[in-house]
């Protein structure tokens, strides 16, 4: 910027020259002296004054041209700097800005009724998670409806699946009464050392339903690996008060079992009543439906917990036995084996069975529908155990895929035979292929149960075997009673 105060640049520039270059500040040097120390506005700048070159108005315009077209240049700048720095043009321009600011008014938007509705559920739905079980059935109780039961003649049936309005407290309190835990006593002996075999003495600890009562005695259904084995069976109720149980039944293939409580143990322990569990329609079951699981989780006594339906109809296997189950969510632990699943209505829809055993899930709980349990607990209830066909075997499926890549023969490859069982003594071996039953061509291991399932105990079958995925040999089996 040119100084006219300056002596030494006067001296080596032309004075005619610099007059035209800059006839503003040749003119009016207190004018330039004050630009110089660029902390003015622009009502610092006179509008009148001894501008010899044009007149007042002009160069009120001519500013005012000038002023524009800087703010322009400047605005440019500040746009291209990336990191926000500005020279000592661009903050002498800054300071020259107009006075006068454009602002746009943002109109407010207006409300709209079903976004906050929208929002609201979902703030509800996220404090309000884990009491899905209490919604659930708050929901039924603003839209009501009827529920009626009646009686097989053995057990309490409702007609009607749908609610009655039960919380999840109210549900808790109503069923937890027809909810026992259940302790055994195991006995047996192990090999200590080769040829060394000790006796031990274990317990167990799982649940049951009370299902039916008369004049002589208090029925309980459960689990039939909760008693399996046990050479002594107690039931606890309200608590702490335990009373022996008489096992009438089991039935090995649906994991079944049916035990009886004499009414005079009953009176003599000091309870006079019980309470009999309602069972519903399992087949009445959507996923998201809330349910509670009841039982004696750990062994430590009776517990409820809360999740919903994750699967109406899964498939598992426990112990070489294949069940059509419930998936749940609700957390189902050692111990809760024959408790209670519980709709919101607060009916029995399922006897808690098994979980996914696994540290990479978590919620995945199985339970055998109430519409299976149902015929079955009134059967080993008046008929006793009913005999289960069985050969004595576990094993897994030849695909054809893998039969493909390993150059085997489709069928059922076991994996284990049971000692002293009817395949064992046929001389079925651990890697043999069934690929024949008699007389029926075995794809599978669920083929293979069909089969032996249709079967009576005590009939002779004769089996086709592929020992070392080459060797074809024929054997002759007799079927036995696993419950025997």
């Amino acid at each position: 910027m040119y100084d006219p105060n300056d002596n030494n640049e006067m001296k080596n520039n032309d004075r005619e020259e610099q007059k035209k270059e800059y006839p503003t500040y040749w003119e009016n040097p207190a004018l330039a002296k004050k630009e110089q120390e660029t902390d003015y506005t622009p009502e610092d700048v006179p509008v009148t004054g001894t501008y010899s070159t044009a007149s007042q108005e002009e160069a009120r315009e001519t500013y005012q041209t000038e002023t524009r077209r800087e703010e322009q240049q400047t605005e440019e700048r500040k746009a291209e700097g990336a990191d926000g720095r500005q020279d000592a043009e661009g903050v002498r321009e800054a300071h020259r800005k107009a006075c006068y600011e454009e602002r746009i008014k943002h109109h407010k938007p207006r409300s709209n009724g079903w976004a906050k509705l929208i929002a609201g559920c979902l703030i509800v739905g996220l404090a309000g998670g884990t009491s899905i079980g209490a919604g659930y059935g708050m929901i039924e109780h603003h839209y009501g409806s009827d529920s009626k039961e009646i009686s097989t003649g053995i057990t309490q049936v409702s007609t009607v699946s749908s609610s009655t309005g039960l919380s999840a407290v109210d549900i808790v309190k109503n069923v937890k009464p027809s909810v026992v835990s259940i302790s055994t006593v195991i006995e047996g002996t192990t090999e200590y050392m080769r040829g060394i075999y000790i006796p031990y003495e274990g317990e167990g600890a799982g649940s049951g339903i009370i299902f039916y009562q008369d004049d002589d005695k208090v029925a309980i259904v459960t689990n039939n690996h909760v008693i399996e084995d046990a050479t002594e069976v107690y039931v606890t109720f309200d608590g702490d008060v335990s009373v022996k149980a008489q096992v009438v039944g089991t039935k090995a293939d649906s994991d079944l079992a049916v035990l009886t409580v004499s009414r005079s143990d009953l009176k003599e322990a000091g309870i006079d009543s019980v309470s009999v569990a309602t069972f519903g329609n399992s087949d009445e079951l959507e996923v998201g439906e809330g349910v509670i699981a009841i039982g004696n989780s750990m062994g430590l006594g009776l517990s409820a917990t809360d999740g919903i339906v994750s699967v109406t109809e899964q498939t598992i296997s426990v112990d070489g036995n294949t069940l059509n189950v419930i998936q749940t969510s609700a957390a189902i632990n050692s111990g809760n084996s024959g408790g209670a699943l519980v709709n919101s209505a607060g009916e029995v829809i399922g006897i808690n069975t098994a979980k996914y055993n696994s540290t990479m899930t978590e919620g995945m709980g199985y339970a055998i529908p109430s519409n299976e349990v149902i015929p079955v607990m009134e059967s080993l209830l008046t008929e006793g155990t009913a005999p289960s066909p069985y050969i004595g075997v576990m094993g897994t499926n030849i695909t054809e895929d893998k039969a493909s890549l390993y150059k085997l023969p489709v069928g059922a490859l076991i994996m284990e035979v049971t000692e002293g069982g009817p395949a064992d003594q046929a001389g079925i071996e651990a890697g043999d292929i069934i690929t024949e039953f008699n007389g029926k061509t075995v794809m599978d291991m669920d083929t293979l149960s069909e089969i032996i399932s249709g079967m009576e105990v005590g009939q002779t079958a004769s089996v086709h075997i592929i020992r070392n995925g080459e060797t074809g040999m024929d054997l002759t089996i007799t079927i036995a009673d696993k419950n025997a």
